[in-house]
């Protein structure tokens, strides 16, 4: 599916196109639980690579999600893994969307996604819960798609890379709708120094407001110039035209070469024991030694 940028950009299109179109439909809202599991996991994967501890991952069927982590002892780990969500998300989507266009190991990278996505949802899910059924069903499906054929692999790599891209950008409006309730907003009272009890207070401070909004902006900033970046890497990607070299191509076959391989090789300008091409004086002097012989 080495297709050209036109090409490329239809795909891409369609697909924006037909899930706006379907937004609101039964299956969307699967897709949708599929996409908050994704960016509680980047949580979860924040927490644990900056050396803090997960306890559960949560959905609640609302398009809303939970992670419940200890961040690491220094100071930044709780900012890391806070950002984690909306920045890693749009990062996930970049990636496998930029891989499905690029052709290249489609099949390999569903079958690793699948098998990760069971890995977490039996880890840090709680069996029978949601974000457990979200994590198994989609992470299965995708581990058998990845198992059928290449063709399909790069399909659904560059579905489910659209779909998390747009799902992403779209989960940034939430920022103005209600903005204490989000990741931003948890951050901005941390930031002024104010702890869980003062979340639901109806009085909100003006500096966790200001705050709220310059981390929403920021967030949203770098999410959209990640999308950006992997979309306009994924339509201008062209295939490697380089030709090997014949020397590489020898190291490819170990061991000594039959007679009939080293004429084919000679009367194709290439040396057959150092794999260096043969001026074109030496190679009529070799031929000509061959019919003698014959």
């Amino acid at each position: 599916m080495n297709a050209d940028k036109p090409i490329k950009f239809v795909i891409f299109l369609s697909l924006i196109l037909s899930l706006v179109a379907f937004w609101d439909h039964q299956f969307t809202s699967y897709l949708k639980d599929f996409v908050v599991l994704i960016h509680e996991i980047c949580h979860a994967t924040a927490a644990l690579f900056t050396g803090g501890m997960v306890k559960g991952i949560a959905l609640h069927g609302n398009e809303g999600g939970e992670t419940i982590a200890i961040p690491a002892s220094f100071r930044g780990s709780f900012i890391l893994v806070v950002s984690a969500g909306y920045i890693g998300c749009s990062l996930v989507g970049g990636i496998l969307l930029r891989l499905g266009f690029n052709s290249q190991h489609a099949r390999q990278t569903l079958i690793l996604f699948g098998l990760f996505l069971i890995s977490v949802s039996v880890l840090y899910s709680k069996l029978g819960d949601l974000a457990y059924f979200t994590g198994i069903i989609w992470g299965v499906s995708i581990l058998v798609i990845g198992m059928l054929g290449e063709t399909i692999s790069i399909l659904t790599l560059v579905f489910l890379g659209t779909s998390i891209s747009l799902y992403s950008l779209y989960d940034l409006y939430d920022f103005a709708d209600r903005l204490t309730e989000t990741d931003a907003g948890i951050l901005a009272f941390w930031m002024a120094g104010l702890g869980p009890e003062d979340l639901n207070s109806e009085d909100i401070p003006r500096v966790v407001i200001i705050l709220g909004y310059m981390i929403a902006t920021l967030w949203s900033l770098l999410s959209i110039g990640i999308v950006s970046f992997f979309l306009k890497s994924s339509l201008t990607h062209k295939p490697s035209l380089e030709t090997p070299d014949p020397a590489d191509l020898l190291e490819r076959f170990p061991g000594e070469l039959s007679p009939e391989a080293k004429l084919w090789l000679e009367k194709r300008g290439v040396d057959p024991d150092s794999g260096i091409v043969i001026p074109p004086d030496l190679l009529f002097g070799a031929v000509e030694r061959d019919k003698n012989q014959q």
